[in-house]
Formats: C-alpha cells, sequence, structure tokens
C-alpha cells in the first residue's frame, strides 16, 4: 500500500514490451537462477537453457542480452547470507562455472565483466550454433578490454573450427552490426578472416540464393568488402529468389565492381543558403572475376522482376557507347509494365538516335 501523498511512476510501454526471449526460455532461465540463488550446484535444469539458447537466431544476440542476464540473474554479485535454511556457505559463480563449464555459454551474458572473460577460456573447438558464434563475436566489441581479449583469444581458437554454415548463419547479423562496432581495433581481424574462408563463402552464397525475406541485399553489400564471395556473385544474379538481390548482384557485376556503406557524409544543395543534406558515403573495390557486360545486360533486361530489369537498362546507358546491341535491349522495353523500365528504354532510343 502507497503512503499517503506517495506518487508511482510505471513505465507503460515498457511493461508491456514483449521480450525477445520466449517463455519456455524465460522458464528455464529461472530455474537457473533460482538454483544459484539457493547457493546450489546448476544441475540438469542447464541443459533445457543450452538448447534453448542454440535454437535463438544470431539476430537477437543483442536484443536478448539483457533478458538473458536477468532471468538467470547474471549480475555482478549475489548477496546471500547463510540462513537457518541454508547454513552453508553459498557458491559464487566462479565455482559454479568451473565445476560446470557447460556454463560458459550463458555466462556470456554475466553482468560482471570477470565472468564474461573467464566463460570466454572455457570454449574449444567449434561453436555449436550462430546464436553462440555471435554472442563470442560480439565479445570481441566488449566494454571491458580484457573481455575483448580473451574473445579474441577464444574467436582464434574456435572460429577456424566451427561448422561453415553455423558461421554463413551468422552473417546476416555481425556483417552490417559490426561496421558501427566502435570498441574493437585489430580484433575484427579474426571476424573478417571467418567470413572470408571458402566454405563460408559458398554456405552463404546458398543463404543468399535461397532467402525469401530479411536483409539479403545490405549483408551481400557487406560480405562483398572481400573477394571470397565474388565466385558466386553470377549465381546470386541468376539463381537468388529476392528480386533486389539479384538486381545488386547484376549491377556489381555490370559495373565489375562492389560497394558498400563505410559511413556518412554530406552534399551541398544551396550553397548560397547553407543548405546540405546528409547522406550514405559508400566505399567501393573491383571484383576479381569478370564477365562479358553484354551478356550480363541481356540476362537482366529478359529477368521477371521490373527492378533488375531496371538495373540492366541503367548498365546500357552507363555504357551506351559500346554497346552494339543497345538499341536491341531497349526497344523490347518500350512495352514494359514497368514505366521506370519504358522511360529508360526510351531514353535510350533517343540518344542512340542522336549519336
Amino acid at each position: 500500500m502507497k503512503a499517503p501523498g506517495s506518487t508511482e511512476r510505471t513505465d507503460v510501454s515498457a511493461r508491456h514490451m514483449p521480450s525477445p526471449i520466449s517463455t519456455t526460455l524465460q522458464s528455464a532461465l529461472a530455474l537457473v537462477r533460482a538454483k544459484r540463488e539457493a547457493g546450489q550446484w546448476v544441475g540438469t535444469e542447464l541443459d533445457g537453457v543450452i538448447r534453448l539458447l542454440d535454437e535463438l537466431p544470431a539476430g537477437e544476440v543483442v536484443h536478448a542480452a539483457g533478458a538473458i542476464a536477468d532471468g538467470a540473474g547474471l549480475f555482478h554479485r549475489l548477496h546471500l547470507e547463510p540462513s537457518v535454511q541454508s547454513p552453508q556457505r553459498a557458491l559464487t559463480d566462479k565455482e559454479q562455472l568451473l565445476k560446470r563449464p557447460e556454463l560458459a555459454g550463458l555466462f556470456l551474458f554475466h553482468r560482471d565483466g570477470r565472468l564474461r572473460e573467464l566463460a570466454l577460456k572455457h570454449f574449444a573447438g567449434g561453436l555449436s550454433s550462430p546464436f553462440l558464434f555471435a554472442a563470442v563475436a560480439c565479445r570481441l566489441n566488449d566494454w571491458a578490454e580484457p573481455v575483448r581479449e580473451a574473445a579474441e583469444a577464444c574467436a582464434t581458437r574456435c572460429f577456424p573450427q566451427t561448422d561453415a554454415e553455423i558461421v554463413a548463419r551468422s552473417a546476416e547479423a555481425l556483417l552490417v552490426r559490426s561496421d558501427s562496432w566502435g570498441r574493437w581495433g585489430g580484433e575484427r581481424q579474426i571476424l573478417d578472416q571467418a567470413f572470408s574462408r571458402a566454405d563460408v563463402a559458398e554456405a552463404l552464397a546458398e543463404l543468399l540464393i535461397a532467402q525469401t525475406r530479411g536483409a539479403g541485399t545490405r549483408t551481400l553489400r557487406f560480405a562483398l568488402r572481400g573477394p571470397a564471395l565474388d565466385q558466386y556473385l553470377m549465381r546470386v544474379a541468376f539463381e537468388a529468389v529476392q528480386p533486389s538481390l539479384r538486381a545488386t548482384a547484376f549491377a556489381f557485376l555490370i559495373d565489375g565492381k562492389a560497394s558498400w556503406p563505410s559511413g556518412y557524409g554530406w552534399r551541398w544543395v544551396d550553397k548560397s543558403m547553407g543548405e546540405r543534406k546528409r547522406e550514405i558515403v559508400y566505399a567501393e573495390r573491383a571484383l576479381t572475376v569478370m564477365h562479358n557486360r553484354s551478356q550480363l545486360i541481356a540476362k537482366a533486361v529478359d529477368d521477371r522482376s521490373a527492378v533488375v530489369r531496371r538495373v540492366g537498362l541503367d548498365g546500357v546507358i552507363r555504357y551506351l557507347k559500346e554497346l552494339p546491341e543497345a538499341t536491341d535491349y531497349a526497344s523490347k522495353m518500350l512495352a514494359d509494365r514497368s514505366l521506370a523500365v519504358r522511360e529508360r528504354a526510351e531514353f535510350i532510343m533517343k540518344r542512340a538516335a542522336s549519336g
């Protein structure tokens, strides 16, 4: 009951915000927390937690971290005192981890950096899931330097031995997100090396080709910061389910270079009025594979998606002088159902007619 005159603030939005983890995982974490708070050894209840954590998507690692730590009570220190019911000294989390190393996957989310550091030292061999791979990768950008150092050593041991599909399935979560990490330095090379593995590049290409939803285009752009995926770019252009992925792959192949966001810059709108616009700045590199540009454009303008046909005609416009077949491509598109495609086709025909 509130005292007279007292006030109480309730964050309604936070109260009703859905948890990023399932109720099943919340219950499993609560069992682990109860054992630890009772000063007892964590036992078989941990098995369910490990399985449920492995089932989480890699993209949830940041959003789920707080809920996992809160659910399992992974605070800096458990304030446990001996009681009549439990007169013996309560077990510390360090003792729990040393007795049951499987806690390492859970303790990656511990609020105490010393426990995160110790957890990372317990991993050896390949990591068991995309979520666990992403969790270790995130520790490369941990705010505590000793944790970053432990994560670097852990990644050096484990990333090369982790199954290619597991690494590839973490790509969408990590390739884009890690570009904004500000705490890490040389640790970045370890993650880049993992994504540059030949077997990972092949697995990632297969995932992108089959993907029906999600930020596949952004993943492709960031994956192409290195050359490992170059040899699969033609397959992505021809076979990807998502039109946006086919369009991006065709654009890169036609131009012979890949580009990706590298930050932000300013573009003047009206210097006299001091008006400028903030926009994304792109870095680029030349592809390591080359293909016949005319054949690529012919394939693009014949695509079932207007987005891809538009990219094909954009290529015709950029390379008009070196394409004898330019008017052939454009004439087929003059009656296209897409206005954007028709407009490009008409522009090409007018340019060709004017010499």
